[in-house]
């Protein structure tokens, strides 16, 4: 899995760099920069250029955010965003046990957390 994302990121800088070099073509041989053609050849492939970067750009943004969490001994970030910060608001509800998919892999926090909820709800009707 790491192989694939790494190649995706390589071709998505490899495509960002094309268009980039595309926008430096334009500027110095195209003549007039502020005309209609002229921003039109620059704002084009200037959207499909962040557009490529988006994708690495994402990557290093998640691991950098994971690295300042993981330093700060807070939760991860899926746990987080899944309310696993604030246990006050769920005091009354018991955890359940790790759920599994059919393939035999762990469900994610946020629908262990949802299954537990909704267990809490029949016991109560």
């Amino acid at each position: 899995m790491k192989r694939e994302e790494s190649l995706l990121n390589l071709i998505c800088i490899i495509a960002a760099a094309g268009f980039f070099a595309l926008i430096a073509y334009d500027i110095f041989a195209g003549g007039s920069i502020i005309s209609t053609d002229g921003l039109f050849f620059i704002v084009v492939p200037l959207v499909f250029a962040l557009s490529f970067l988006a994708v690495p750009g994402f990557d290093i943004l998640s691991r950098v955010l994971e690295k300042r969490k993981s330093a700060a001994g807070g939760p991860s970030p899926q746990l987080a965003a899944a309310g696993g910060g604030s246990t006050a608001r769920l005091a009354g509800v018991q955890t359940a046990p790790a759920l599994k998919d059919a393939k035999g892999r762990s469900m994610p926090p946020d629908v262990s957390r949802m299954v537990s909820q909704m267990k809490a709800g029949k016991q109560k009707d």
